[in-house]
């Protein structure tokens, strides 16, 4: 079965792909999507970061794919997210709202230009292990504003644990829209600590079924991919449900090829 990783971080630079590669080939994974390292304040220190992923990314395009951590409140950003998705080869960006809420009326220019760019988000959602007492900025609920922006796919990270549910609900709210597509999906990547991680998974299952899920474990590069240990976690849990080969291929690659397809 393909795997695909939806959500790796880069912690700094890595001059060499192949310690990389090897790690993937022993953990089974075909490609995975890797997150540039964070910014939050410096418009120059983000375009570095976006720099050193594209020169990862460069040196295997077949097996990894960019995502650019963009923090939209910075000056200058909207420039450098347009030169990020259409001249730098990046699938997609990462966003995490860092004190600041996705309906605030001075982002809109910001979700306008994505809207014109058609682009595919990967939020941070749930609970938030950094950014000081970021989390309240991270419910799903707030994603809600993208109705109006119907061009824009986004992902919700975590399955927005705790919130597993109020995610669930933006889903659904979602599919309800009348926009000519359907915008949402869900990484699955934890998150959910395991006492409750069985019943969440089960519950997105049956609220969205498998296309709208995608598989990742949140690990960081350079450093121990242990992808296979939450593959073979996920996957017991899937057999358990009893979902067909297909259905688990979906999640395990299908659905992040769709939403972060490829660009090389």
């Amino acid at each position: 079965m393909r795997i695909v990783d939806c959500h790796v971080h880069m912690k700094s630079k890595v001059s060499d792909v192949s310690d990389i590669l090897r790690a993937m080939d022993k953990n089974g994974v075909a490609r995975m999507l890797v997150i540039s390292k964070r910014e939050r304040k410096s418009l120059e220190e983000t375009r570095k970061n976006l720099q050193q992923t594209k020169s990862l990314c460069d040196q295997a395009p077949d097996r990894l794919t960019g995502l650019a951590w963009l923090e939209p409140t910075i000056h200058g950003m909207k420039e450098l997210a347009r030169e990020a998705l259409c001249n730098m080869g990046f699938a997609g960006i990462k966003i995490i709202p860092d004190h600041w809420y996705v309906h605030e009326d001075r982002l809109e220019p910001w979700w306008e230009l994505m809207n014109e760019l058609e682009a595919r988000i990967l939020f941070h959602t749930g609970i938030l292990y950094a950014f000081e007492d970021g989390s309240r900025f991270c419910h799903p609920v707030y994603l809600e504003k993208l109705l109006h922006y119907p061009k824009i796919l986004f992902a919700m990270a975590h399955i927005s644990w705790p919130w597993c549910e109020e995610c669930l609900a933006v889903m659904g709210r979602m599919r309800a829209a009348k926009n000519p597509q359907w915008q949402s999906y869900i990484d699955v990547t934890p998150g959910t600590p395991p006492h409750i991680r069985k019943q969440a998974l089960f519950n997105a299952l049956d609220f969205c079924g498998p296309d709208r899920l995608m598989f990742g474990t949140d690990l960081c590069i350079p450093g121990c991919l242990s992808t296979k240990k939450q593959i073979d976690t996920d996957l017991a849990i899937f057999d358990e449900f009893g979902l067909n080969e297909a259905q688990k291929g979906r999640i395990f690659s299908g659905t992040a090829d769709e939403l972060f397809p490829s660009t090389k």
